[in-house]
């Protein structure tokens, strides 16, 4: 169906209107003017974000293949309605690694919560995109009763549920193939060998390109914690959340297909659907898709619905 977010254009006057298909350098050219990049002090370094807009807070977590980038059209979609705050997770795009050599989902949370109280975000949807869901879905499981900030609603896109509940072989066949592919070919091995694997076989050259620009924003030891996280967390290990949550999956996502997404909305008592013609990155290839999804969700703060309209 059309979007009403597919033609928008920032009110600020820049023109600069989203479009998946631009060249890498103009996208970056619209990455630094409508979504630019913000320094945050942590106790163990500094975290790097992007941010647009102002109003209702919705907060993003990129993909362990991934970076803050990512989500700049859906910004520029959203930043005349909310304010949009994406983070780039400990050891991506200039964010200072972790100290813990093996972290857990915690000590993002804890980074996190470090990272929103500087940028004065004491309430918000949160988004997790992936590997991002595991850390939305620790800290919106962990909000209630302190001093975090209070999440609204919780959005989980294409959600990882992580291989902690898996047999130790499997578990560590994944953190193995992971880190053996990285020392071999490095971060921009990795971008060569996956980035294509996160949209589908329709994408244009050019969002190929820009997924493959945004999984080059990982450092090596970042890379390295988030395949620990990915390897010993169980999304599903934590009770159901107590705000409303949302999962949705591309239906050509091979990564974390639907049947993945589903079972994480059954356990959790979650609204799913599918959103047509995406891969796992459905925010790069469908973002006038997630835009309206992330504006239904955070326009409504009420009763879960059973279905999405813009899926």
């Amino acid at each position: 169906m059309p979007s009403a977010f597919t033609s928008s254009v920032s009110p600020t006057g820049s023109g600069l209107a989203p479009d998946p298909t631009r060249a890498l350098s103009a996208r970056l050219e619209d990455l630094d003017k409508g979504f630019p990049l913000h320094q945050a002090p942590s106790a163990f370094g500094t975290l790097t974000y992007r941010s647009a807009g102002t109003g209702p807070a919705v907060v993003l977590l990129h993909g362990i293949g991934s970076a803050a980038g990512c989500w700049l059209d859906v910004a520029l979609m959203l930043r005349d309605r909310f304010r949009i705050l994406a983070w780039n997770a400990p050891g991506y795009a200039g964010s200072t690694p972790l100290p813990q050599a093996h972290p857990s989902a915690d000590d993002y949370v804890h980074a996190l919560h470090q990272l929103l109280a500087h940028a004065g975000v004491s309430e918000c949807v949160l988004v997790g995109h992936s590997l991002g869901a595991i850390v939305a879905g620790a800290y919106a499981a962990r909000e209630a009763g302190n001093t975090r900030a209070a999440v609204r609603r919780l959005v989980l896109l294409s959600p990882a549920q992580g291989y902690a509940s898996h047999d130790a072989a499997r578990r560590e066949a994944v953190r193995t193939r992971r880190l053996t592919l990285l020392e071999a070919e490095g971060i921009d091995g990795i971008a060569a060998q996956r980035a294509s694997a996160l949209l589908s076989n329709a994408a244009p050259p050019a969002m190929r390109e820009w997924a493959s620009w945004n999984m080059r924003q990982i450092s090596p030891a970042g890379y390295r914690q988030a395949v620990t996280l990915l390897c010993d967390s169980d999304l599903l290990s934590r009770h159901a959340p107590a705000m409303p949550v949302d999962v949705r999956v591309g239906n050509h996502d091979v990564i974390t297909p639907a049947a993945h997404g589903q079972a994480v909305a059954q356990a959790w008592h979650a609204s799913f659907a599918l959103i047509d013609g995406a891969g796992h990155a459905c925010h790069i290839e469908r973002p006038a898709q997630v835009a309206e999804i992330l504006h239904g969700s955070a326009m409504n703060h009420g009763g879960v619905k059973s279905e999405s309209p813009f899926a």
